[in-house]
């Protein structure tokens, strides 16, 4: 068994890091740290029980029951965030902590790892369960294939993790890490789980960035199309307009005179209503204009 559980160890830990160097190398979005973070922690439990019998139990037993408790917090509380679901109560980190110090008390008063193997199983179980769970609901929305994996992944390791659990308490002769096909078929299916379960976590991330940037691109490609279109309806007059100082005719670009309003128009989506200012009224229309301004 503990060359299983090194072995564990290892596996793990290359994962954890491979995830790590994925969230400092790309955009992940929020909940991402909360897994890698989570991988790490299993690790270290596998390391925990590989050392079991090398370094005091009580030390290998109250890492193992804080890390792997975490660890199932730490999968929930990511996937709550990755969905912009709202963090579980910081309170339920307090579990990890009561676990390890319950655990103390158990190699030293009640040493019963059977019922030590229970809780822990529960405790990890539970939070596998809602990760699933919240994962199969929203899967209408995502339509992602990995969430799929997640969820059916998740849902076989709470199924298998939990009967573990009620086995370990209701067979009499039971003994942690005491090597039997039983045993080593359930920490290599964890490791096939926590393989699959990594890359599905890698490949949810890199589905929503791509999903985000073909949303982006084709808001782009609107806001251009759009834009080019309020171009191509603005026409605007640039430069010195060579004007006669006394007809005010413009030179076109052939050399012709033109009247200003045909110029203008020509280029512009602007038109012309003709009227007369008051001050022409009064010069071209002198007997009038009296009355004729007092009318406007």
């Amino acid at each position: 068994m503990q060359l299983l559980m090194v072995t564990s160890t290892l596996l793990t830990t290359f994962l954890a890091i491979i995830m790590a160097f994925f969230y400092f190398s790309h955009k992940t979005y929020p909940g991402f740290g909360y897994w890698t973070l989570g991988g790490f922690l299993l690790g270290n439990t596998y390391l925990m029980l590989a050392l079991r019998g090398i370094i005091p139990d009580v030390i290998s037993v109250f890492f193992v029951n804080i890390s792997v408790s975490l660890v199932g917090l730490l999968y929930l509380d990511g996937m709550r965030l990755f969905l912009n679901y709202p963090q579980i109560s910081r309170a339920f980190y307090l579990i990890p902590v009561a676990l390890g110090i319950h655990s103390i008390f158990f190699v030293y008063f009640f040493d019963f790892s059977a019922w030590r193997t229970f809780l822990i199983s529960m405790a990890f179980a539970i939070p596998h369960g809602l990760t699933a769970w919240i994962v199969i609901r929203e899967y209408p929305k995502t339509k992602s294939i990995f969430s799929l994996i997640i969820a059916a992944e998740m849902s076989t390791a709470t199924l298998l993790i939990a009967v573990r659990g009620i086995w370990a308490i209701t067979t009499s002769d039971f003994r942690f890490l005491t090597y039997s096909a039983t045993e080593a078929a359930f920490f290599i299916t964890n490791m096939i789980f926590q393989i699959v379960i990594s890359l599905s976590f890698i490949m949810l991330n890199t589905e929503r960035f791509a999903r985000d940037l073909t949303l982006a691109h084709n808001h782009l490609k609107t806001n251009i199309e759009e834009l080019e279109k309020a171009l191509d309806e603005v026409k605007t007059l640039r430069g010195i307009l060579p004007i006669c100082s006394s007809c005010k005719k413009i030179r076109d670009d052939n050399n012709n005179w033109v009247q200003m309003e045909v110029y203008v128009r020509d280029r512009t989506e602007a038109d012309f209503s003709h009227g007369i200012c008051p001050d022409c009224v009064k010069k071209l229309y002198p007997k009038f204009a009296d009355k004729v301004l007092s009318k406007q």
